[in-house]
């Protein structure tokens, strides 16, 4: 990881460049304003995935059906599906 002070003269191009090698922090005035991570196509895809309105409720919605027990062992589910 990098720690990069923006100051008025800082080149956002030469900041960048090095965000897509390794993390980069930013820091103004002495404190973190930025942290740059490289990311690529796939990273974006699970990024908006895991923001998905639908897909955290499906996920809280999962997670209300373990903790009150509404679960299916992997055997059992075998076994429905036929597959043993």
């Amino acid at each position: 990881m990098k720690t990069v002070t923006w100051t008025d003269n800082a080149s956002w191009d030469e900041v960048l460049r090095q965000a897509g090698e390794e993390d980069v922090i930013v820091m103004r005035d002495g404190r973190p304003v930025v942290l740059m991570t490289p990311f690529d196509e796939d990273d974006l895809a699970w990024y908006a995935h895991e923001r998905d309105p639908g897909f955290l409720e499906s996920l809280a919605k999962a997670r209300e059906q373990v903790q009150q027990g509404k679960t299916v062992s992997q055997g059992d589910l075998r076994t429905e599906l036929g597959l043993d």
